[in-house]
């Protein structure tokens, strides 16, 4: 195998063309605590810490999914990199103890420098536990996709408490972007079979409008009306019509539009540098999109 295609491979384990979104839910929730709490944001060191940590806990999730999924994977004709014998169980096995060794310690480093670490260090574990127990439990209880929810809640209660307890806005938008995953995943479930069984995953994705309540400045709407419109139009475009319908580009889109709920979570928070930062890394997430599959 090149190391071209053997980085290919590795990105594609690590779905790494979300990654993004990542940094996009830490920028948030982030500024939003700092805004909410009138604390000075993470200093540059907190950041890097953070985002690594972050990261590290994404890819090492990503990578425990397929490996758990492996025989699933087989049975299902699922053309995933183990299955298509292009890695080994073994290296991603150690690939994944590697990189929750290495989100320890960054955590531990972060915790030093954080003046509540208790909180920070208890919001990893919840992450932690909420990762584990979806890739465990997934493809045996439909409604475990509220674990995956869990994570990116998680995330941003991580995010938050890397400055202090988070604070009452973070809660909220935590549960509303876990609410958007747990619905955009029951779709995820019937992917492979490219069906559409009910519509309540996609009311469940409604669940950002909660935060026009707390709007009070102009740059929200315009954002607001763009992920309206980019939904609408891949809903049209991939769900609406049985004959033509492509349930994995529709889960692509609904990823790529999670820094579309960041840039509305900033613009609550009268951030509107941050939410056009989360806008750009909007319009680029499908060409990366297009590079390393999202799924």
């Amino acid at each position: 195998m090149s190391q071209m295609s053997g980085l290919k491979t590795w990105m594609t384990l690590g779905r790494i063309s979300n990654l993004p979104t990542v940094w996009t839910n830490t920028l948030a929730a982030a500024l939003l605590a700092s805004s909410a709490g009138a604390l000075a944001p993470p200093s540059s060191l907190v950041w890097v810490l953070l985002l690594v940590t972050l990261s590290l806990l994404y890819l090492a999730g990503m990578l425990l999914n397929d490996l758990l999924d492996a025989d699933w994977d087989r049975q299902h004709h699922n053309p995933r990199p183990i299955t298509l014998g292009l890695v080994s169980r073994e290296h991603v096995r150690r690939a994944t103890v590697l990189l929750l060794v290495l989100a320890a310690a960054s955590a531990l480093g972060l915790s030093r420098l954080t003046e509540q670490p208790h909180w920070l260090l208890g919001s990893v574990v919840l992450l932690v536990g909420c990762i584990l127990g979806y890739n465990l439990l997934h493809k045996k209880y439909a409604h475990s996709v509220w674990l995956m929810g869990a994570c990116r809640s998680a995330l941003y209660l991580t995010a938050a408490a890397s400055l202090a307890v988070p604070p009452e806005p973070i809660w909220l938008c935590a549960v509303l972007l876990g609410v958007y995953i747990s619905g955009l995943t029951y779709l995820a479930r019937q992917e492979h079979r490219n069906q559409l069984l009910s519509r309540l995953p996609l009311a469940l994705m409604l669940s950002p409008l909660a935060l026009a309540v707390y709007a009070d400045n102009l740059w929200f709407w315009p954002v607001l009306v763009l992920w309206l419109g980019w939904l609408g139009w891949h809903y049209r475009r991939h769900l609406a019509d049985p004959r033509r319908r492509q349930v994995r580009a529709f889960i692509g889109a609904g990823l790529a539009a999670l820094p579309l709920f960041d840039a509305l979570v900033m613009a609550v928070a009268d951030q509107p540098l941050g939410s056009l930062f989360c806008v750009m890394v909007f319009f680029l997430l499908p060409h990366f999109q297009r590079w390393v599959k999202p799924t």
